[in-house]
């Protein structure tokens, strides 16, 4: 599901979001501060703000999820459909790999639209936990005419 390309691009600092659904069937979007391909060819751990309440409840209850990870130098973006597994608390592993994270997506959204560092390092969360999500589907979600197209490698 994830060949190296793949595994790269989510690895990177591209922007997370991650889309669930509150009991009552209402959407929901937080942001992911890193994301991790893990060795099971179908598994990834996103990190998530510890003080998101709303998106750490939704994902605690093992409800479906979409994750879409988006280039903000290129908009190459992918769309990764899946459960909850588990919510954790982030280890030091964890919050090592959300500050690689913050730099590179903080750097790339100052060399593209001119924000400073002191506007977007107010967004670092002051904590994090880890949330493992098996994949079921991926698409391309990159604006144009494949945008929205099943990649090979999904297993439906």
């Amino acid at each position: 599901m994830f060949d190296d390309d793949r595994k790269t691009f989510l690895e990177s600092g591209c922007s997370l979001i991650l889309g669930t659904v509150l009991p009552d069937g209402e959407p929901h979007a937080g942001r992911g501060w890193g994301l991790t391909v893990l060795p099971d060819p179908a598994r990834v751990r996103l990190l998530l703000d510890v003080e998101d309440t709303t998106t750490n409840d939704c994902a605690a209850g093992g409800g479906a999820v979409a994750i879409t990870a988006a280039s903000v130098r290129t908009l190459r973006s992918l769309q990764l459909k899946g459960r909850v597994l588990s919510v954790e608390t982030a280890s030091l592993d964890d919050a090592a790999r959300a500050a690689r994270y913050c730099e590179a997506f903080f750097s790339d959204i100052e060399e593209t639209d001119g924000f400073g560092r002191e506007i977007t390092e107010r967004l670092v969360p002051i904590g994090y936990l880890a949330c493992t999500v098996e994949v079921d589907d991926l698409f391309d979600q990159t604006p144009g005419p494949a945008a929205g197209a099943r990649l090979t490698g999904s297993p439906s």
